[in-house]
């Protein structure tokens, strides 16, 4: 059990190093190289982002239909390097959104069968989800790291270091070949007929419908770090552009610090306290990232981001597997992936839009509507505590 956890955290490092490698520039490069605007920048974030979630979702039914969990994870692994060779290769925005595209439904095809698995062999869910969490900023960082060095060595040439950020999906793969040992294991089903309905949705908690509402309202804030990276290259002299990777390289630092710590509590405390927590810090990320005009206010952004994503990214993961019935496990993370896609589709396009409009130079429209989707998003999470504490 433990082997198994170790190694599929490991191929989260380096599938972590490799987006980080790719991601970190794309703003960039989509809005320079490519001659984009911010509009469509929010709308490939958005649509890309609703079809890794959507792959998410669909592969989730699948894992309860078919239970082989091993056999999807094969097929979303190979796609990842696929996809990375063919972003090295984009020409146009067009290329990019296929390309993109096709690497956020391979994470689908990796993230949904690592859920499910992970729910099946721990109860410290809190721990586990966040030391999982952990390993794989710990790989954005590295690659936020090397991408600073190679941007120093390749200056604009970003196509080169998308180039090298295939290697890392390949080591990867060859982790789960030669070192991942996983055998589905047999469960009683939930009904007396066996096979998977769409039907037996209904036999999910009361508790996982309202998690899911508070789902809903925080993702409308959750539009791509994209935008962050956007406002650095507004407020940053052109020969600081080379340090954007560094940023996000404290962004990262912080969700390593923050989501172990916060994991351990969430298995000692009521979860949705720890959500707050979170909750609070991506406020404040908002109210400066409305005002940011300097590397202080700018750095703020990225720690106090850094700091609601290792706080709740791992807790909702957690969540589920703690309230979900084991054999509607993977249903139970579907619809949490289809309803994340479906608002961040709507949140980066609402971002993009309304940066676009407010204030094209220092783009704080995408600040200004997380600030109010985020307030409300703490109400309702407010909410669901007291209703918690007076149900105990």
């Amino acid at each position: 059990m433990l082997k198994t956890i170790k190694y599929l955290s490991w191929m989260y490092f380096f599938w972590g190093m490799a987006s980080s490698m790719i991601f970190t520039l794309l703003p960039i490069f989509i809005t320079e190289d490519l001659h984009g605007t911010i509009s469509q920048f929010g709308f490939i974030e958005g649509l890309v982002v609703f079809l890794s979630f959507l792959s998410k979702l669909c592969v989730g039914f699948l894992i309860d239909i078919y239970r082989n969990r091993i056999k999807i994870l094969y097929i979303g692994t190979i796609s990842t390097i696929i996809s990375k060779i063919l972003l090295a290769c984009s020409c146009s925005i067009l290329f990019v959104v296929v390309a993109k595209s096709i690497d956020r439904l391979a994470k689908g095809l990796r993230h949904a069968p690592v859920d499910a698995i992970f729910a099946s062999l721990t109860d410290k869910k809190g721990y586990i989800y966040s030391y999982r969490y952990c390993i794989n900023i710990s790989g954005s960082l590295t690659g936020s790291l090397i991408t600073s060095l190679l941007v120093f060595k390749f200056g604009h040439h970003f196509r080169e270091i998308f180039v090298l950020a295939c290697i890392p999906t390949i080591i990867a793969y060859y982790i789960l070949k030669t070192k991942v040992k996983y055998k589905d294991k047999a469960y009683t089903p939930i009904v007396k007929r066996s096979e998977w309905r769409i039907s037996h949705i209904k036999y999910l908690p009361k508790e996982y419908w309202e998690f899911l509402a508070l789902v809903s309202l925080m993702m409308l804030n959750r539009f791509s770090e994209g935008f962050i990276t956007l406002k650095a290259k507004a407020i940053l002299p052109i020969d600081q552009l080379s340090n954007i990777p560094l940023y996000m390289g404290i962004y990262e630092l912080f969700i390593i610090i923050t989501s172990i710590p916060m994991g351990l509590l969430s298995d000692k405390i009521n979860k949705y306290i720890v959500i707050l927590f979170g909750l609070v810090a991506l406020l404040i990320a908002d109210i400066f990232g409305i005002f940011a005009n300097s590397n202080i206010s700018l750095i703020m952004i990225y720690i106090l981001s850094g700091i609601h994503m290792g706080a709740t990214h791992s807790i909702l993961s957690s969540i589920i597997a703690k309230i979900a019935p084991i054999e509607l496990i993977g249903t139970a993370f579907a619809l949490y992936y289809g309803t994340d896609g479906l608002v961040l589709l709507i949140s980066n396009n609402l971002a993009g839009s309304i940066g676009q409009l407010i204030n094209t130079n220092l783009t704080s429209g995408p600040f200004i509507m997380g600030t109010v989707t985020t307030s409300i998003a703490i109400l309702y999470n407010i909410m669901l505590i007291y209703k918690h504490r007076m149900n105990q």
